[in-house]
């Protein structure tokens, strides 16, 4: 698992950076990322120590904290942000969930891999075409980032891990993409 963990750190830490390099200086994206990471961390040790059933949900709600902080911190625009933090983390978060079905035999777990690279190629197509679609009038930098992470917790609540959690996250995420919608440029 640490090999994983590895592995999708330096994913994400490039994906962050190839987002992120035209609009903001490399410290910024760096900082961004390391103050992710480090929520990672203390998500991580809680989860070990405290409430291990619930390890994804203490390192996400981390990772989010790290995120708001760094964005506040560092003056960051949050939806071109979010949109480079969901590209990095869902291959990150596939890799950790193949690696556990591959030792603990999870079809849960490997359920969820595939979930991540599917919403992963999703948001490609969505960044490509976004700005065609009759529906989002817009046009706002961030439509793709939202709405893959709202089909990917759509699908976590399909799949049955923590519904009302994963449900909630969906409609929360929902919100937002129905809020930028209705911004014009």
């Amino acid at each position: 698992m640490v090999i994983a963990n590895v592995l999708g750190i330096f994913i994400l830490f490039y994906l962050l950076w190839r987002t992120l390099k035209d609009d903001y200086h490399y410290e910024k994206i760096f900082n961004l990322a390391f103050a992710i990471l480090f929520g990672f961390i203390v998500g991580s040790i809680i989860s070990k120590y405290v409430l291990s059933d619930y390890w994804f949900w203490l390192s996400f709600g981390c990772i989010l904290l790290g995120f708001f902080v760094a964005i506040i911190r560092q003056r960051l625009k949050f939806y071109e942000t979010f949109e480079a933090l969901v590209v990095g983390v869902l291959p990150w978060i596939s890799i950790v969930f193949l690696v556990d079905s591959i030792n603990n035999s999870s079809l849960s777990s490997f359920i969820t891999f595939w979930i991540g690279s599917i919403c992963f190629a999703l948001f490609f197509f969505f960044k490509s075409y976004y700005r065609t679609f009759t529906w989002y009038k817009s046009g706002r930098v961030g439509f793709a980032g939202i709405l893959t992470a709202t089909i990917f917790f759509l699908a976590r609540t399909a799949t049955n891990h923590e519904p009302y959690l994963s449900g909630s996250v969906a409609l929360l995420l929902f919100l937002v993409l129905y809020k930028l919608s209705k911004n014009e440029n």
